[in-house]
């Protein structure tokens, strides 16, 4: 089970399996380490069936949210240099919407 508080790095769109099955991709990232050895890690959660289809409006760029996935996996690809490429991937078992970053800055 994987649980961690994330950032959307970009608007969530539905998409759908040939079989006519919506599947969300959100692209969350999460920090990783403490102090100086602080990294940002990407992974690319997918929500299955209508939920997405659903919150995919509310899934936007800088929605802070709370993401609890399974089945986390390594997948690559060939980088346009020839090279192999990785990133992770989860399937969503629950999301908790929390707050939009330009929503928590103060007013000026």
């Amino acid at each position: 089970m994987f649980i961690k508080l994330c950032n959307i790095g970009q608007d969530a769109v539905p998409r759908y399996t040939p079989n006519g099955k919506a599947v969300t991709a959100i692209s969350c990232a999460y920090s990783v380490g403490y102090g100086a050895n602080k990294k940002t890690q990407w992974i690319e959660a997918e929500l299955w069936g209508d939920r997405g289809e659903t919150l995919a409006p509310k899934l936007t760029k800088g929605r802070r949210i709370l993401l609890t996935a399974d089945d986390v996996t390594i997948d690559t690809f060939p980088k346009a240099d020839g090279t192999e490429g990785f990133k992770l991937k989860c399937r969503v078992m629950d999301i908790e919407l929390l707050s939009k970053a330009e929503e928590t800055s103060p007013a000026a």
